[in-house]
């Protein structure tokens, strides 16, 4: 396996997805609901597409908005898990569902959806153009688009602090690369002529920082396993590696290493407004 892929294949969302839940959705939870409230809000009945849901924290915001929505994503464990929330949440009566998806080739028809939404999944995806492109074909004119990236290339919380002690573990040892939809779409004046390209006639991108709060540098090293088994830098590394890297990561917090602390970590949300035209496919 290359391990410039990991983070690209659907098996290892599948297997992270209770782990994600649980360690990034209180944290993304919050950029979703800045996304919604950016792209105007959801009203009764709307249709929304989440591409690349993950656990779904946009999806399930829009279905409590009254959204009509559908949830995508590669990992069947993903969607599982999205399906079992909105049944939980009461959703599946008024339209909400969720189906395993490719977010560069999406099954749907065009100008469809009101608004399509892709937090911190596009900038992952190997044909990350394609993926914004996607995005746009389904939504109707006048509709909105938003997309959410990480404004470091590294990533946010755990990733930024993974990376950090992963060079000072191996130096002058070339780090895999990092997905290449992740280094450019976290530039905002890439990002806004990316979204203008694929199909946007109006883009504003917004900055948002929120901490990212991590149990301790002790319990990093001791759930590694989970926390990073989908990062590129992490699938490179035979076992004595990763157990040098765990002790890295006991000592990046000194004598601290047992308390919790913050990662701030800071995102950007485009939100493109597709042009006013006749639709081929109306709602």
């Amino acid at each position: 396996m290359s391990v410039s892929s990991a983070c690209q294949r659907a098996d290892v969302w599948t297997d992270a997805a209770m782990a994600y839940e649980a360690l990034a959705e209180p944290v993304t939870r919050q950029f979703a609901v800045e996304a919604l409230r950016l792209g105007g809000g959801v009203t009764p009945g709307e249709r929304v597409l989440d591409v690349a849901t993950g656990t779904g924290a946009l999806a399930l915001e829009a279905a409590a908005g009254g959204g009509s929505v559908l949830a995508t994503d590669f990992s069947p464990g993903m969607v599982n898990r999205v399906a079992f929330r909105f049944a939980e949440g009461g959703f599946g009566p008024s339209g909400c569902e969720a189906r395993v998806m490719d977010g560069q080739a999406l099954q749907l028809c065009d100008s469809v959806f009101n608004a399509a939404f892709s937090l911190f999944g596009v900038m992952l995806f190997p044909d990350w153009r394609q993926g914004l492109r996607e995005l746009h074909r389904v939504v109707r004119p006048g509709g909105r688009v938003v997309v959410a990236t990480w404004a470091d290339p590294r990533g946010a919380g755990p990733a930024i602090l993974f990376d950090s002690v992963w060079r000072e573990t191996f130096p002058g040892r070339a780090y895999p690369p990092h997905p290449e939809g992740l280094g450019v779409l976290s530039d905002p004046d890439r990002l806004r002529v990316e979204m203008t390209e694929a199909g946007s006639a109006e883009v504003t991108v917004f900055a948002f920082e929120r901490d990212w709060e991590i149990a301790s540098a002790n319990w990093l090293a001791d759930n590694a396993d989970r926390i990073f088994q989908q990062f590129q830098g992490w699938v490179a590394l035979d076992p004595s590696e990763r157990g040098t890297l765990r002790g890295r990561l006991r000592l990046s917090r000194g004598e601290v290493a047992d308390q919790p602390f913050n990662v701030p970590s800071r995102a950007l949300i485009a939100v493109g407004q597709l042009p006013r035209k006749m639709s081929d496919c109306p709602l």
